[in-house]
C-alpha cells in the first residue's frame, strides 16, 4: 500500500491554524482544536438567482446544464395562460432569450442552451382537440426555428436527449387519452419508438435516445420505473414511492430524481439512481412540481420554477464538490430613523459610509449610514422629495427635486460629512432627477418635466452645463457610475426595459432588462459592474439584477419590495437599499446585498 506521502507529495503536517489554501487530498493535524482535518466532498443544493419570471408547467425539462440551463415557455397562472418566453441561465443569474414561435405549456424539453429542442405541448385551454399542439422547435442559442411536427401531438409528456437524437414518449393525446407511445427525433424528422410498459403523463426522465429512463407520473400515481435501449422499454426497480409531476437530471446510469408530488403533498425529497437502485439524496428547500431542471450529471444540477400552489420563479443548484456555496442575498440592517420615500442617495457612496437625504412627506432630514446602523444628520436647507444625489458620505451633492405640492426646484446643495451649503443650480428646475459620480464631477438625468426630461446635465463641482441628450425623455431610472461612464436604466417612461451607457458625451443603448417594465428603481456599482434592486413593474418587485456591460441576469431578491427607494456601493460586492415605498405605505427598511461565495470545505476526519 502506497505511503500517504508518495500520494500526495507531503506528510501530515502539525499546524496551530487550517492552511489558506489547502490542496486537494491534503491532510493536517490541527494542534489547536486537536483534529485531524482536510478538504471534503460535500453534497448540498443552494439557493441561486430566481427566473426572472415565475413559471412552471414543465417548462423547459431536461434541458442544459447547470452552468448554461434554459427554460422556454411554460405557464405563468394557470392554463390557459401560457408564454413564449425563454430564460438562460449562466450559472449565476437569468437573461432573456429568444422567444417561442408558439406560446405552450406541459411541453417536452431536451438537448441544451445553444441546441434546444421544444416538442408539442398545450396551447392553452384544456387538454383537447384543438389545445394540443404538435409544433416542433429548435433554438441555436439565440432564437427558435420550426421543424417537422412530431406525427402525434402531445402534453404532460417528456423529452430527453440531445437536439439531433431525442426522445418524447408518452402524455396526453387526442381529447383524454394517456398513452404509452414514443417518438424519436434525429434533428430532421419524426419515427415511430418503443412503447412503455405503462401509459403514463406527468412523469419525468433522463439519458439519451439509446439510454434512457422513464420514472413516475400517472394515473394512477405510480412507482414504476422504465429504461429504453434505443428499441424498447423494460421495467426495472421502482422508486421507493410512487410520485409524479417531479423532474430528473443526468443519464441513465447516473440520474437523480427531484421533487415533485408524492400524496398528499408536493415533496423536498429527492434520489439518486445508480442504474440499479435508488437511494436517498439531499432535499430541496422549496416543495414543488411541474418545474423545470438541467444537469448532464446528478453532481451539478439545477432545478428552477414550478408550482407550490401559485407559480413560482425559485432556482436551486446541487453541487457535489469540495466547495462550500454561499448564496447571494439580501439581509436586514438598521432601519432608517425617519420612513419615507423619493430621498436622495448616491450610488458612489460605500455600504459603511451612506447617506440619504430629502423625500416624501417633504423633508430636508439627512441620515448618516455606518454599515449597521442610520444616524440623524443636519438637514437639507431646501427640503423636498424626487431628489437626485451622487458623491460621498464626506464629499456628497443633491439637487433639484419636488419642494412640495408637485414645486420644482433647482437647489443643489454639497456636503461635507456635517452640513449642507447651497451652490449653483441645475440648469433647469425640475424633479425626479437622478444622478450618480462624485461631488466634483457627477452627472444629473432626466426629469419629471415636459420642457427637460431629455435633458442631462454635468456639475465640475461649481457649474452645471449640458451634456449629451438622453434618446428618450425618462424619469425615476436606475442609476450607476461615474460622469464619464455612467448606466442608466428603466424609467417612468417610455422605455421601461431599455439600458443606457452615458460615455461623457453621449447615450447609448445597453442590453435590456430582464423585468419589461421597471421605474422608481435603485442602484450601485459602475457602467460594466452594477446592480439594480426594486422598482415598479408595474406591481412593487423586490427583484434585483446584475450588469456586466453586455446583459442583465437576475440575482436574489430583496426581502422587502419597494420602489423610489435610496441605494448605493460603488460596486456590486456589497450595496444598500434603503426607504421607499412598498405600494401601500412608506418604509424605513434597510437591507445590505451580498453576492454568491465559495469557500473550500474544510472537514475533519477520524480513524475510525
Amino acid at each position: 500500500m502506497a505511503a500517504y506521502k508518495d500520494l500526495v507529495g507531503q506528510k501530515i503536517t502539525k499546524v496551530t491554524s487550517n492552511p489558506s489554501e489547502p490542496k486537494t487530498g491534503q491532510m493536517w493535524y490541527n494542534s489547536t482544536n486537536g483534529k485531524l482535518r482536510g478538504i471534503g466532498i460535500l453534497e448540498a443544493w443552494s439557493s441561486a438567482s430566481n427566473l426572472s419570471k415565475a413559471r412552471g408547467g414543465n417548462s423547459g425539462k431536461n434541458m442544459g446544464t447547470q452552468t448554461a440551463g434554459i427554460v422556454a415557455g411554460g405557464q405563468t397562472a394557470g392554463l390557459p395562460t401560457v408564454v413564449t418566453d425563454t430564460e438562460e441561465y449562466n450559472g449565476t443569474g437569468w437573461a432573456n432569450g429568444g422567444a417561442l414561435g408558439t406560446a405552450r405549456g406541459n411541453q417536452g424539453g431536451a438537448g441544451t442552451q445553444t441546441a434546444g429542442l421544444i416538442v408539442s405541448g398545450n396551447t392553452g385551454g384544456p387538454p383537447i382537440a384543438g389545445s394540443l399542439n404538435a409544433n416542433v422547435e429548435e433554438y441555436n442559442g439565440t432564437s427558435w426555428s420550426e421543424q417537422n411536427n412530431i406525427p402525434t401531438a402531445r402534453a404532460d409528456h417528456m423529452a430527453f436527449g440531445p437536439q439531433t437524437a431525442a426522445l418524447a414518449s408518452g402524455g396526453i393525446i387526442g381529447t383524454a387519452t394517456i398513452t404509452n407511445t414514443s417518438a424519436e427525433y434525429d434533428g430532421t424528422n419524426w419515427t415511430t419508438g418503443g412503447n412503455m410498459g405503462t401509459s403514463r403523463e406527468y412523469h419525468s426522465g433522463a439519458g439519451t435516445v439509446s439510454a434512457g429512463l422513464v420514472t413516475g407520473g400517472v394515473p394512477p400515481i405510480t412507482a414504476n420505473v422504465e429504461e429504453y435501449d434505443g428499441t424498447s422499454f423494460s421495467e426495472v426497480n421502482n422508486l421507493p414511492a410512487a410520485r409524479q409531476s417531479h423532474q430528473m437530471s443526468g443519464i441513465q446510469t447516473a440520474s437523480m430524481v427531484i421533487s415533485g408530488y408524492i400524496p398528499p403533498a408536493t415533496t423536498t425529497s429527492c434520489l439518486f439512481y445508480d442504474g440499479t437502485n435508488f437511494s436517498t439524496a439531499p432535499s430541496v428547500a422549496t416543495a414543488r412540481s411541474n418545474a423545470a431542471g438541467a444537469g448532464g450529471t446528478p453532481s451539478a444540477t439545477l432545478f428552477s420554477g414550478g408550482n407550490t400552489g401559485s407559480y413560482v420563479a425559485n432556482t436551486e443548484e446541487f453541487n457535489k464538490s469540495t466547495n462550500t456555496i454561499t448564496s447571494a442575498a439580501w439581509s436586514s440592517s438598521g432601519n432608517l430613523n425617519t420612513t419615507r420615500q423619493g430621498g436622495a442617495s448616491s450610488a458612489y457612496g460605500t455600504p459603511t459610509a451612506g447617506w440619504f437625504a430629502g423625500g416624501s412627506p417633504t423633508t430636508g432630514a439627512t441620515e448618516e449610514y455606518d454599515g449597521s446602523s442610520w444616524t440623524n444628520a443636519n438637514p437639507l436647507g431646501t427640503s423636498r422629495t424626487a431628489v437626485g444625489g451622487a458623491g460621498t458620505l464626506t464629499a456628497g451633492l443633491a439637487f433639484a427635486g419636488d419642494a412640495g405640492g408637485n414645486n420644482p426646484t433647482g437647489a443643489t446643495e454639497e456636503y461635507d460629512g456635517t452640513s449642507w451649503t447651497e451652490v449653483n443650480n441645475v440648469l433647469t428646475a425640475r424633479q425626479s432627477m437622478r444622478g450618480c459620480g462624485p461631488q466634483t464631477a457627477a452627472l444629473g438625468f432626466g426629469a419629471y418635466n415636459p420642457d427637460t426630461p431629455t435633458r442631462t446635465e454635468e456639475y465640475d463641482g461649481t457649474n452645471w452645463t449640458n451634456g449629451g441628450a438622453h434618446p428618450t425623455p425618462f424619469y425615476w431610472a436606475g442609476y450607476a457610475g461615474i460622469q464619464t461612464a455612467a448606466l442608466a436604466w428603466g424609467g417612468a417612461t417610455p422605455d421601461k426595459d431599455m439600458t443606457y451607457e452615458y460615455d461623457g458625451s453621449s447615450w447609448t443603448a445597453g442590453g435590456n432588462l430582464n423585468s419589461q417594465d421597471r421605474n422608481g428603481t435603485a442602484g450601485s456599482g459602475i457602467q460594466t459592474n452594477a446592480i439594480a434592486f426594486g422598482g415598479q413593474s408595474p406591481g412593487i418587485i423586490s427583484a434585483t439584477e446584475r450588469y456586466d456591460g453586455t446583459s442583465w441576469v437576475t440575482t436574489a431578491s430583496m426581502g422587502t419590495a419597494r420602489y423610489r427607494h435610496g441605494g448605493f456601493g460603488i460596486t456590486t460586492d456589497s450595496a444598500v437599499a434603503c426607504g421607499g415605498h412598498t405600494g401601500t405605505a412608506n418604509t424605513n427598511v434597510t437591507e445590505e446585498f451580498t453576492p454568491e461565495s465559495t469557500a473550500v470545505n474544510i472537514a475533519d476526519f477520524t480513524t475510525s
